[in-house]
């Protein structure tokens, strides 16, 4: 017989709950009301691995959803919801110089660049999950690079990071700050890499699929995605202000120029007609840039928030602003990015 506090939580219109999924723990976020669900796998990368929602009676997975933790291990860049830190993207061949200080990174190959940071792969420790009416559904989880003798050995800046995943009113928010943890100026950029099946079911069409975003500049990129060192005010392809068929286009690009709302709120669209779904993505005033990637090699979408360009630690010691955040010894970096689910207009 259940007791009455397990009563109220299973009457409850939110609840999370710690669950086995094919051999690894994760916590799932539940809002009874919406029909939505989340999957939160914290060893590896505190991933939001799977993301479903009941829309017109049909519930829909929104995420390119990880099978398993060992296939999101072998790729955790490749599915769900990455969270970038300390930087998100490239740093141009491993190396940089801050504050006359040489930094030099190991990269996968000789002459490769560095990607997404250091939380991704690695595992999280959980300190707490819950769900109530004024919270919603939640999971917050963190990370301590002290905890890790391979990153204090090449990146000379420690650091911790808490993120929590959190479901209410209709909607997945993603909140993560990465603290300074050092004694000395710590560089940093946040950034999330949410992945979006395209189309989001198997029937659809990629072509008919739209994409928005509210950016009236971009970084122009070298071949290898580096920044040149600038930016320009969109045009053809990169002009994507408005509702806009992907086709046959294909993207893997930053843009710069944010519209916020009055709010302060930018947000980008993804609509699958055939499905007849969309999803606004939402990201707070930290984000100063975004990327849209659209590969050819992959049926994915991605709306990524960036509270910097890629390589923007480059471009700082080049004097270009990249928007590049120095952390003094306590300081942290903060951002809030959304996901609302809805039936197409």
């Amino acid at each position: 017989m259940l007791s009455s506090g397990e009563n109220v939580l299973a009457e409850s219109r939110y609840v999370a709950d710690e669950q086995d999924f094919k051999g690894s723990s994760v916590v799932v976020l539940r809002d009874s009301e919406t029909g939505q669900t989340a999957m939160v796998l914290p060893s590896v990368g505190n991933n939001c691995i799977s993301y479903k929602a009941t829309i017109s009676g049909r519930e829909i997975e929104l995420l390119y959803a990880a099978p398993d933790a060992e296939t999101l291990q072998g790729r955790p860049s490749g599915y769900g919801i990455p969270i970038l830190f300390p930087w998100p993207n490239r740093i141009e061949y491993g190396k940089f110089t801050f504050e006359a200080r040489e930094v030099k990174l190991a990269t996968p190959s000789e002459g490769a660049h560095l990607l997404h940071g250091y939380v991704l792969n690695r595992p999280w420790e959980v300190t707490g999950f819950g769900g109530s009416d004024s919270d919603g559904a939640w999971v917050t989880c963190r990370f301590k690079s002290g905890d890790f003798g391979e990153i204090g050995a090449e990146w000379p800046f420690p650091f911790e990071v808490e993120g929590t995943y959190r479901l209410k009113d209709g909607g997945l928010a993603v909140e993560v700050a990465g603290m300074n943890t050092g004694e000395g100026n710590m560089p940093a950029g946040l950034g999330y890499h949410p992945y979006f099946p395209l189309p989001l079911e198997a029937s659809g069409d990629r072509k008919t699929c739209t994409v928005q975003l509210p950016c009236d500049a971009y970084w122009p990129l070298r071949e290898d995605s580096i920044p040149i060192g600038e930016t320009k005010p969109v045009e053809g392809s990169y002009d994507v202000r408005a509702r806009t068929p992907l086709g046959d286009s294909y993207f893997d690009d930053v843009w710069a120029g944010v519209q916020y709302d009055s709010d302060g709120w930018s947000r980008c669209h993804f609509q699958d007609p055939k499905a007849g779904v969309q999803i606004v993505v939402e990201a707070d005033s930290a984000f100063r840039e975004w990327v849209l990637f659209a590969p050819e090699s992959r049926p994915i979408v991605c709306f990524e928030p960036y509270t910097c360009t890629t390589d923007a630690a480059n471009l700082a010691a080049r004097g270009i602003d990249g928007g590049l955040s120095v952390l003094k010894p306590g300081e942290s970096l903060a951002g809030t990015m959304r996901f609302i689910p809805s039936a197409a207009e």
